[in-house]
């Protein structure tokens, strides 16, 4: 896979706003046809007390900008076309001289609950484009009920923090996640549903480094993902991850290592003792299954006693037990959340071309459409009909009660 090529991509023509074009509550626009040129001034229009969802839609574009979504918000989501066109970046970093404290570091922070990202890349242009540390977040999750639905993540060093809270919850799907030392670490349940780890470092990486307490149910699920690499895969090795702190949980459940996994798997100390860091049916790049008999289990700390402390973690999982290792028994908590749902997209829209306009059927479980011509952005709209003005291909997407667009 090549190196992201992080560039300012040529702005699409100017439509203007139309009234009925209020499918989404706002429209962010690097190039001024939107409501806004800029995502957090966007997000400063929410209504604190809104009861509806509230979805932002960002056009194609780079957005220059440290990120802020306040605990206050919730119900949000922000919703770009594709990760490989909607990039917002920012450069900060959280060790080193120049250190930021993380919650203001990481390029974008949602500390706010029930927050849906689709469609978008969040970059840290200091460990992507370095290739190097110190800690530069790309993301932060601080709340619960956190989605992201193809997304990318992108640095070296501490990518993507997870949310606080023990049983707090973050669901990724689809999306890629670049780094190379604890790229992936914090608390909470995460569920990495059939993402993409990119490692860019060719040694003496990890992926993840969680911090779980002894409360925390699930820990980190990654389930049918990929661990991949820059360059030819097969030249670079990585850790499973390492124990941050207190007790960590992970597994990974029908992985494809197209890298190279030390034999023992995981590294044997940080500043934890795992409770689980555990496989089922690892696989090498070709899809066969990789010998787990020499993953470790045991596991030290050395603390500020200057006692070596030890323990025993479980390191692989039968059959019956990674398949309890569901979305719904993950995330599902004491409200019945259901994230699939949340980043569902609607099928297809069927469209007739007519002579001056397009007309299809309504859609259940649409909110509105997305019409575009030759591939871009012409306008959100709730009619089931659109007049047109110029030759072109014109394509038609649903947009459901979460902002999610369609196939």
């Amino acid at each position: 896979m090549k190196k992201l090529s992080i560039i300012l991509l040529s702005m699409m023509t100017f439509v203007p706003m139309l009234a009925q074009e209020r499918v989404f509550h706002a429209i962010v626009a690097a190039d001024g046809s939107g409501d806004y040129t800029s995502l957090n001034a966007a997000i400063a229009t929410i209504p604190k007390q809104h009861v509806d969802r509230y979805i932002i839609y960002v056009k194609p574009g780079t957005y220059r900008e440290h990120v802020h979504i306040d605990a206050s918000l919730s119900n949000i989501s922000v919703i770009g076309d594709d990760m490989d066109k909607v990039f917002i970046i920012d450069s900060l970093v959280s060790g080193g001289p120049k250190a930021v404290r993380v919650e203001l570091a990481a390029t974008v922070v949602a500390a706010a609950n029930d927050v849906y990202f689709e469609g978008l890349s969040f970059v840290n242009a200091w460990g992507h484009n370095r290739q190097q540390g110190p800690q530069a977040l790309a993301l932060y999750t601080m709340g619960d009920k956190i989605a992201l639905n193809r997304c990318g993540l992108w640095s070296y060093q501490d990518t993507y923090r997870t949310s606080n809270g023990d049983n707090a919850r973050n669901y990724l799907t689809h999306c890629t996640i670049e780094g190379a030392v604890d790229f992936i670490y914090g608390s909470a349940n995460a569920y990495f549903d059939a993402c993409t780890l990119l490692v860019n470092r060719k040694k003496g990486g990890y992926i993840v480094a969680p911090k779980h307490a002894a409360t925390t149910k699930w820990g980190y699920v990654f389930k049918n993902c990929t661990i991949t690499a820059l360059g030819n895969p097969s030249e670079t090795t990585v850790w499973l991850g390492r124990p941050w702190s207190h007790n960590p949980k992970a597994v990974y459940i029908n992985t494809k290592a197209e890298v190279n996994i030390p034999a023992e798997g995981w590294y044997d100390h940080m500043h934890g003792l795992p409770a689980v860091f555990a496989e089922y049916n690892t696989m090498n790049m070709k899809g066969h299954q990789m010998d787990l008999s020499r993953r470790i289990n045991r596991y030290y700390l050395i603390n500020d006693k200057k006692d070596t402390l030890w323990c025993t973690a479980k390191n692989t999982l039968t059959e019956e037990e990674a398949a309890r290792y569901t979305v719904d028994n993950v995330m599902k908590g004491n409200d019945e959340w259901q994230p699939t749902m949340v980043c569902r997209q609607l099928p297809k829209v069927i469209v007739e071309h007519r002579k001056h306009s397009l007309k299809w059927h309504a859609m259940d479980g649409a909110i509105g459409y997305i019409v575009y011509k030759d591939g871009q952005y012409l306008a959100s709209i709730k009619d089931t009909t659109f007049r047109i003005r110029h030759k072109g291909q014109y394509t038609v997407k649903a947009i459901s009660q979460y902002g999610a667009i369609g196939k």
